[in-house]
């Protein structure tokens, strides 16, 4: 009975007071310059740190005890989604938490006391403390229910993790200067087009008509004019598409397909850049068939960069290697393929790595730098692979090789998309 009536004050205590210092291993959070909220497995607040109650505008009293769904109401920043009833980033973490993938980030729209919507940079992660795991054994505790009711009434049975740890930070005025800087690429890059058209007919007409007139030192100065308004157009086209793309005005256009489909059209069209370098491709796939629903032609062009990569940083005559697998999900319900593309290559060293998505970022070491590109491929293979509902991660040792992966949902041959028809 003693036990009892003390968890029972514990969990009377947690209501009512904001104190952190004295839950077991979270007095940090106090300390902490972003909003820290830790919840239990019904998404009710359990405590928050004062960094949070700045960035929101509600005081601790306001909000431990209550659920999170509530108050925040999340939407996604780009299409304005509620993502609480279904779509809550939480359940990432439980289903990747068993894939030793348990921290997800992800940029949000938060609803703060004063009625506006802030976007921030939220990162998501089961929490084990000793004290509240001792507490969800406990009857009384705050743990009281898995499932959700939504906003019109409906129940969804949603698993989330036991406890869990949030962290928001304010990314409003930086994502206003980015929306400022893509306008500006956007504008300027539409502007470049027309004098890049003219250069390249004026350039073909040389060719054309008076190539046979000119001598050789001009030839050649002719047909470096030609190579680089090539490569400036396709800075320019690939400019405007990652724009495009990262403003919404695309639309992916997906279907249902096989990917090993996809591993074969990716393949032959990198075929005659692998046989000039007399490299070997190896593909290891899995024996059941695997069906993606994405964007085909989209995740071609994904998969056919990720093998130039490979061959561009690597030796002649290396192998390159293409794996497929399936990543399971919770009660062992196969949720998405993963594709891989492995190489021996000369890796990426630890200070570029948080580096190579930014747009125009090259790496400093190459095999050929003839081959150097614009530094915009691995940012539009991240949108178009996020866009398509899966991830884009790596792994890479310098010197030792690189291994880019890229996961889409898993579907079945049989199953009704509405917007493939009938």
């Amino acid at each position: 009975t003693d036990m009892l009536d003390l968890n029972q004050n514990q969990n009377e205590k947690m209501r009512t007071s904001n104190d952190l210092s004295s839950m077991p291993g979270l007095a940090f959070l106090n300390y902490l310059g972003d909003g820290v909220m830790v919840l239990d497995n019904s998404r009710k607040i359990l405590m928050v740190n004062p960094a949070l109650e700045n960035l929101l505008g509600w005081k601790a009293s306001e909000l431990v005890g209550q659920y999170c769904f509530s108050y925040l109401c999340c939407q996604h920043p780009a299409t304005g989604t509620y993502l609480c009833q279904n779509l809550c980033p939480l359940t990432t973490v439980k289903a990747g938490s068993k894939h030793d993938q348990s921290v997800f980030y992800q940029d949000l729209m938060v609803l703060t006391k004063g009625g506006h919507r802030i976007e921030v940079s939220a990162s998501f992660a089961p929490l084990g403390v000793p004290l509240l795991a001792s507490q969800g054994n406990n009857p009384n505790s705050l743990n009281e229910s898995p499932a959700f009711s939504g906003y019109n009434g409906d129940t969804y049975d949603v698993a989330f993790p036991e406890y869990s740890i949030v962290l928001l930070r304010d990314i409003t005025e930086v994502k206003r200067q980015e929306r400022i800087k893509t306008e500006f690429i956007a504008a300027a890059s539409h502007q470049l087009r027309t004098p890049l058209s003219s250069i390249k007919t004026s350039i073909g007409l040389l060719q054309e008509h008076a190539a046979s007139e000119l001598n050789k030192p001009l030839k050649s100065l002719l047909n470096n004019i030609q190579s680089s308004s090539a490569r400036m157009e396709r800075i320019v086209n690939d400019l405007i598409e990652l724009v495009n793309l990262q403003s919404g005005r695309v639309q992916m256009v997906r279907h249902t397909f096989e990917a090993r489909d996809l591993v074969g059209w990716a393949v032959e069209n990198c075929r005659e850049r692998l046989q000039s370098k007399d490299q070997v491709l190896k593909w290891i796939f899995p024996d059941e068939a695997l069906y993606v629903y994405a964007d085909f032609s989209r995740m071609g062009e994904v998969l056919s960069h990720l093998i130039t990569n490979a061959s561009k940083f690597s030796a002649r005559g290396k192998m390159i290697n293409i794996e497929l697998s399936s990543r399971t999900g919770d009660k062992g319900v196969q949720k998405e393929v993963v594709f891989c593309v492995r190489d021996d290559g000369i890796g990426i060293a630890e200070a570029e790595r948080g580096l190579i998505f930014e747009k125009f970022y090259q790496s400093q070491i190459t095999e050929n730098t003839a081959e150097q590109g614009a530094g915009l491929g691995l940012p539009l293979a991240k949108t178009l692979v996020e866009l398509n509902g899966g991830r884009l991660w790596f792994n890479s040792e310098a010197g030792k090789g690189s291994s880019f992966y890229f996961s889409l949902p898993l579907t079945h041959p049989y199953q009704i998309n509405l917007s493939e028809g009938f």
